[in-house]
């Protein structure tokens, strides 16, 4: 009896004390790494435990669902200046198509390359109801910019087209950089290493945009010239909601 009582104590010691391994190695790993971010150490070591959690996995796990958290863009010191930043969802369908009605041709032609038209309603619900689309809202409730990530079919499969459309009277404030950094950060996360982007008249600033989110070189094709942004792991860093937490 004694002897049975001695082996069921000795295994229950045993699975607690490779829980604790397994506890003390994730907290290991998460203090190495920065949402994303390995040290050349932890990237070399090996898992000898099969018991223990692939930590990798798990950190992509969150990171998705980060990249699906709202989070507040911050434009300047006054309350009026954060926007609202989250996943579009088919009943944005009539705050998105008033946005795009406050837009000039020139905005909408830099956006869809399509005479300065803003695009077709049916168009419009099914770039909201794609799960890499965001939407940015003002402090009054308006749409004020959208944002969409997805697959370029003219390039590789690690390629994502991205697209950015800012409201007028909200451009020159950042608000585009804020997105450009998530949509990186969402592309990272979604496992595409480039991003294509095509600026239409606006060469300059999309330029500008992208070389702050990764080493950008420009394609510079007749019929249709566009930009190659090529992305670093820590492009997670540019999720809007890792930049809201490392902020405070």
């Amino acid at each position: 009896m004694m002897t049975t009582i001695r082996c069921t104590k000795i295994r229950c010691s045993v699975r607690l004390l490779h829980r604790r391994r397994a506890l003390v190695t994730r907290r290991k790993r998460k203090a190495e790494n920065v949402f994303g971010m390995r040290t050349a150490a932890s990237t070399c070591t090996q898992r000898n435990n099969p018991n223990e959690p692939d930590v990798a996995r798990v950190e992509m796990t969150e990171l998705l669902g980060m990249s699906r958290q709202p989070w507040t863009a911050r434009l300047g010191f006054r309350p009026a200046d954060a926007v609202y930043v989250r996943p579009t969802t088919a009943w944005d369908l009539a705050a998105v198509a008033r946005m795009h009605a406050r837009c000039s041709a020139r905005s909408l032609l830099d956006r869809y390359r399509s005479g300065g038209r803003p695009p077709a309603v049916a168009a419009l619900d099914r770039a909201l109801r794609n799960p890499l689309s965001f939407v940015a809202f003002s402090r009054e409730g308006d749409a004020v910019a959208t944002a969409v990530l997805r697959r370029d079919q003219a390039h590789t499969a690690t390629c994502a087209e991205i697209s950015v459309l800012v409201e007028d009277a909200w451009q020159q404030r950042g608000l585009g950089s804020e997105l450009a950094a998530h949509l990186a950060g969402v592309a990272r996360v979604a496992g595409y290493t480039e991003l294509i982007s095509y600026p239409a008249t606006a060469v300059a600033a999309v330029q500008r945009l992208m070389v702050e989110v990764g080493r950008t070189r420009v394609v510079p094709e007749q019929r249709d010239m566009h930009l190659h942004t090529y992305l670093a792991d820590n492009a997670t860093l540019g999720l809007g909601s890792v930049r809201e937490r490392l902020a405070g």
